[in-house]
């Protein structure tokens, strides 16, 4: 599978983008596992290290190390800049896993 077929995907694809790994990165990426793990059949992680230069990180507008950003059909549908927390994804889990169209 490809990067742009995983970025695709029906299923809401959370990806963690960062430029250098730090606490508030290891602390982002231990709480969107705990929802993907939640979530098996309707959330997916992709972790992405880049950089100012990379596709990706102009593609999407990355302003803040890390930011979440969630898509669907290489959409975005949400987006969190900077520490994300358990509350943080509790209150957006509807709208990453809920009935979509």
């Amino acid at each position: 599978m490809t990067l742009e077929e995983f970025l695709q995907s029906e299923e809401c694809v959370l990806m963690l983008i960062f430029q250098q790994y730090s606490p508030s990165v290891s602390q982002a990426e231990r709480v969107l596992e705990s929802f993907v793990s939640q979530h098996p059949k309707d959330a997916r992680l992709l972790r992405v290290a880049c950089g100012k230069e990379d596709e990706l990180f102009k593609r999407y507008k990355i302003r803040s190390n890390p930011t979440v950003l969630g898509l669907r059909k290489g959409r975005e549908i949400w987006r969190h800049e900077g520490y994300t927390d358990a509350q943080t994804m509790d209150q957006v889990e509807s709208r990453l896993v809920g009935n979509h169209v």
